[in-house]
């Protein structure tokens, strides 16, 4: 009885948690993605995806790091603690998103497995200087990009081969093998696992800036953004009737008013700066600041945890 309550409390705490930070980040996500627009595409890819997983991993973290310990460390073993409809309730809708969740993740995966597995019936290997193997692949596939999470192939429909020169593909498969870097396409898997309406502008908003964030991973001077735009306008014909999955980043994944953008943003194409490393001077000691706030501080929450969860076994 104590273990089944202790899981009923720490369910509980995990969906309380998981909706309202949901609904915070749902009321925020104006504002947030106004504040990407003034960053690099990078930094706002990285931003806009902390945004959208925020509630999955936060409400995680504090059921794990807190709830489960207060309930094992400070609730009677032997406590003759009844449990009540709210409880029940609550378990219920957690056990219903997780499920939901993992679902959504499986069909993606499965659908993505099946796509590709379709689409390399026949696929030759190509040479490339990208790390992620490449695929030559028929006229009915999509015209260039990656698919899969842990084993991410690029694909090149024939149409596509015929359409580029040697030096626009090059540099397209750049662009495809910076969305492998990224980790695009479990970032992905992890929207289909966070389940919560209200979240799709957050993610079309990611889409984009992932997509320009690839464009500037694949650029290293005005030839080759001129080579890249060349390559978007070429295939956006022959893009708008291909096939596409859930876990794949395809060069013309994004709208027609997106991919306008980027077409222009390459043609005004001017060497962009990285901010990497004065980005992680902010990141790294507010990492540290928080740990050590953590755990001066770790058993004093934990009580106020246990009392603050009482009332779920009353």
């Amino acid at each position: 009885m104590f273990v089944l309550r202790g899981s009923g409390v720490s369910l509980a705490v995990l969906v309380l948690l998981y909706g309202a930070l949901s609904l915070v980040v749902i009321s925020g996500q104006n504002l947030v993605v106004r504040l990407g627009r003034r960053l690099s595409p990078s930094l706002a890819s990285d931003l806009l995806f902390a945004w959208r997983i925020f509630p999955l991993v936060v409400s995680a973290a504090i059921t794990v790091f807190y709830a489960v310990p207060s309930f094992l460390l400070l609730e009677p073993v032997h406590a003759d603690e009844p449990f009540g409809a709210d409880l029940v309730v609550l378990c219920v809708c957690c056990l219903a998103i997780i499920v939901a969740g993992l679902f959504r993740a499986f069909m993606a995966q499965r659908k993505t497995s099946l796509a590709l597995a379709t689409w390399l019936n026949g696929a030759e290997e190509m040479g490339s200087a990208e790390a992620v193997p490449v695929y030559r692949t028929g006229t009915h596939t999509p015209a260039l990009t990656v698919a899969g999470v842990c084993a991410p192939r690029v694909l090149v429909s024939k149409t596509a081969v015929a359409l580029l020169s040697a030096q626009e593909l090059q540099t397209a498969l750049k662009h495809e093998a910076a969305h492998v870097r990224r980790r695009d396409n479990l970032k992905k898997l992890l929207f289909r696992s966070a389940v919560f309406p209200g979240m799709s502008k957050l993610e079309s908003a990611w889409s984009e800036a992932a997509e320009m964030a690839a464009d500037d991973a694949a650029v290293d001077s005005q030839r080759d953004a001129l080579d890249l735009a060349a390559a978007l306008i070429k295939l956006s014909r022959y893009a708008a009737g291909q096939p596409s999955t859930m876990l794949s980043s395809a060069l013309l994944h994004s709208s027609a008013a997106s991919l306008a953008a980027r077409v222009e943003r390459l043609f005004a194409w001017t060497k962009i700066r990285s901010t990497g490393k004065k980005f992680s001077m902010y990141v790294l000691p507010a990492a540290l600041m928080a740990l050590l706030c953590v755990v001066s501080t770790y058993s004093t929450v934990l009580a106020g945890m246990h009392v603050a969860t009482e009332w779920l076994v009353r």
